[in-house]
């Protein structure tokens, strides 16, 4: 399976408060988003990591959390994502790492840190993307665009699910 997640911002006090978290502590946030991660994401999956991992994140920190989460990791940078290189964050743990939104030519998705509105209604492509912490955002012709920042998700990866996907699955 293919599962998209974004915006974990791990061992941040300030998202908490931010983005109104129903978390007392980095220390719980931190262990309900991997447990969910683990329950949802086996082996031999692959999860694209829409950014913003965690401010200011040093390697040992970033080694210890992917250490303990499963399936292979594709990292698409965020603003939050850029004070290291690509080679840094592979080096850190993930698979793969993209410092631009990357375009699923098998899945039909566009994979971005931000919106990308201008394909919000271009049919049968979907774009999966994080960044916006709140509930009831709107752009103009944006259906087809999905949040899955993880206040969004309840805290945990989503799969990846296009029109294309769905049409393959009913077909069969």
């Amino acid at each position: 399976m293919v599962y998209v997640f974004s915006d974990p911002h791990f061992y941040s006090e300030r998202i908490i408060q931010v983005a109104n978290r129903p978390f007392h502590s980095v220390e719980e946030m931190n262990e309900t988003i991997i447990k969910n991660y683990n329950m949802i994401v086996q082996k031999q999956d692959v999860c694209y990591w829409l950014g913003d991992i965690m401010y200011d994140a040093s390697k040992e920190k970033v080694r210890e959390i992917l250490g303990r989460m499963h399936g292979r990791k594709y990292l698409i940078r965020g603003n939050h994502d850029m004070n290291h290189s690509e080679t840094w964050w592979r080096a850190a743990g993930f698979d793969k790492v993209f410092s631009h939104p990357i375009y699923d030519t098998e899945n039909h998705a566009i994979l971005s840190h931000e919106p990308l509105p201008e394909f919000g209604n271009v049919p049968g492509i979907v774009n999966y993307h994080g960044h916006i912490h709140i509930n009831g955002y709107d752009f103009k012709n944006h259906q087809n665009c999905i949040n899955v920042c993880v206040e969004m998700t309840g805290y945990k990866p989503v799969p990846l699910i296009t029109p294309l996907l769905l049409q393959k699955q009913n077909t069969r």
